[in-house]
């Protein structure tokens, strides 16, 4: 099985050197391998979202190397790191980050208006994502109009809009139902399942973390078991 991301020693500490250090990462190493679902699991506090920020090369570490494909990725520019993320990894927030006054649309189309895709096709591919998700009735509706989980799907719907080969997904299930959870695992089983799409999930729900194919659980900072 082909290791796709990979994590050596990880640490990362914010206020260094301060009464209010915090060591958020400690000594994380992992492997992540290529078209299988990565669990991290943990309650809240413990590292989760902040390793993933790392594997996705939002933020440096520390100390310790993350690779991608066995390239050392962590410690280049930052204009490097958003172009691999921007060509290469889809993000689903926790928060989502979706623009309430536009469309479900407008808000998947954002992603390929950063490239040189004319507006028209870039809202092409974006009602082709959205339908795809079964917002095919949904696509002229403002962000603010729609339910949690048609928000969670527009969402998604946006971190696929430039085909990554990896997606990171920060507590997906937080602001949907279980029916709702359950529909959404099984359309990125679908996409792992055709596409080898790598996926890394941190969450503390049981329904999200049982339906991974590996998992590793953090504790304050650290990772715990495997």
């Amino acid at each position: 099985m082909t290791t796709v991301i990979r994590t050596e020693d990880v640490w990362k500490t914010y206020s260094l050197g301060s009464p209010r250090q915090v060591d958020a990462v400690k000594g994380a190493s992992i492997e992540i391998p290529k078209g299988v679902i990565t669990g991290i699991g943990g309650p809240s506090g413990s590292g989760k979202t902040t390793l993933l920020s790392l594997i996705g090369l939002l933020t440096k570490p520390s100390k310790g190397k993350v690779f991608i494909e066995d390239k050392e990725l962590s410690a280049l520019s930052e204009v490097f790191r958003t172009r691999f993320r921007r060509e290469r990894i889809g993000f689903i927030f926790q928060a989502q980050y979706l623009i309430p006054q536009l469309t479900a649309t407008e808000n998947v189309a954002i992603p390929k208006l950063c490239t040189d895709t004319s507006r028209g096709e870039a809202e092409r591919l974006a009602r082709e994502k959205l339908s795809g998700l079964g917002l095919g009735h949904r696509l002229d509706f403002r962000v603010a109009e729609l339910s949690g989980g048609e928000q969670q799907r527009v969402s998604i719907a946006r971190s696929l809009m430039n085909s990554p080969e990896i997606l990171i997904a920060d507590e997906p299930s937080s602001s949907i139902e279980e029916a709702l959870t359950k529909d959404l695992l099984a359309t990125l089983r679908d996409m792992v399942d055709r596409d080898e799409l790598t996926v890394i999930v941190a969450s503390h729900d049981p329904l999200v973390l049982g339906w991974c194919d590996r998992l590793y659980t953090m504790r304050n900072g650290e990772i715990m078991t495997q």
